[in-house]
């Protein structure tokens, strides 16, 4: 019983500074980064093998397809970001500085941002800080803010 205690301390001191050199982003949790294309694949082909049986070869095909189809949705996703940069640029031009500020705030929520439903029912995307009787809990999707 001493040994297992012994152990599990040392794990505690152990683990104890990495926890505490971790960022936190400003909900308490820790920042998402976003997967390589060959880490998307591989997610994709390891859970293709488990769900269909796969054997080593499939597998290996399988990889290769999903790499292939995350390559071209990348490709896609920094076209994209490519072509909003150039409309804004396009729009920064035509409208004055009040329209374009207004403008960008309509543009949805940010990375990081929440949705959801405030206590009226209303899309918290519409209101700014609809949550904010919740003690900056964000709203969950279909869930009414008390």
């Amino acid at each position: 019983m001493k040994r297992i205690f012994a152990v599990a301390a040392a794990l505690c001191l152990l683990a104890a500074p990495g926890a505490f050199a971790q960022k936190q982003n400003q909900n308490g949790r820790m920042p998402k980064e976003r997967p390589t294309v060959e880490q998307m694949a591989q997610r994709q082909t390891a859970r293709m093998t488990k769900e269909l049986g796969l054997d080593e070869t499939q597998a290996k095909k399988v990889y290769a397809i999903n790499l292939k189809q995350a390559q071209q949705m990348e490709a896609a996703r920094a076209q994209m970001l490519k072509d909003r940069k150039a409309n804004a640029a396009d729009l920064k031009s035509v409208l004055s500085d009040e329209q374009y500020e207004k403008w960008s705030q309509m543009q949805g929520p940010k990375p990081g941002a929440h949705r959801g439903t405030n206590k009226d029912g209303q899309d918290c995307k519409q209101q700014k800080g609809c949550c904010k009787e919740r003690a900056n809990k964000p709203c969950n999707k279909g869930e009414r803010a008390r």
